[in-house]
């Protein structure tokens, strides 16, 4: 008999399921093998060990417990995956709208002179034209509007209360995050023990 054979019929004997023909195949393979002889008898100990503990009794309610918190386990893992596909869903939409919006912004002279061309879109054009100016002053607005933002950082973060203010407001952001990380885990922890 090989060892890996002798490790199969160690574990069959610890299951209770060998057979009187196995059982004494083992007893011949352990009395010339000292390895497999050790690893029998570390498990025959193992279980007198157990059978010396004393048992105990599992709360009548304990499967029915049980099952009911793998339901709300499996309810949490189920709406995370409906959130997690409609903001896929919202995402995708943004990604098209955002890309649509790049195209136009980059290549509008050409687009505009390309419909311009074209007898039925020519009039579409002329009524668009003054959307697109009122959109592109916007734009500029906004442009200002973030160029004011960068200098006001920047003559900011050259003082050195602001370089304070901006590691409080970091340290803040990171401690709100770790506090609702625990929240979270302290939550799931608390459905378990229930």
């Amino acid at each position: 008999m090989k060892c890996c054979d002798a490790e199969k019929y160690i574990m069959k004997y610890i299951d209770g399921e060998i057979t009187k023909q196995e059982a004494e195949q083992l007893k011949q393979h352990i009395q010339q093998c000292q390895s497999c002889e050790e690893s029998f008898l570390f498990y025959d100990n193992m279980i007198q060990v157990f059978e010396q503990m004393p048992l105990y009794e599992a709360p009548e309610d304990f499967e029915s417990n049980v099952m009911m918190q793998i339901q709300a386990l499996d309810k949490v893992q189920q709406r995370g995956y409906v959130k997690n596909r409609i903001l896929g869903h919202i995402w995708s939409v943004f990604t098209v709208f955002f890309g649509t919006g790049a195209i136009l912004v980059f290549y509008k002279q050409p687009i505009i002179e390309v419909f311009e061309k074209n007898a039925l879109l020519k009039q579409w054009v002329a009524n668009i034209m003054p959307i697109e100016q009122n959109i592109s002053q916007q734009g500029q607005v906004l442009e200002d509007i973030t160029e004011n933002i960068m200098i006001w950082t920047d003559q900011t973060l050259v003082n050195g209360f602001g370089v304070l203010l901006l590691l409080l407001c970091i340290i803040c952001a990171v401690q709100y995050v770790m506090l609702k990380r625990k929240k979270e885990t302290d939550r799931i922890k608390h459905k378990w023990i229930k």
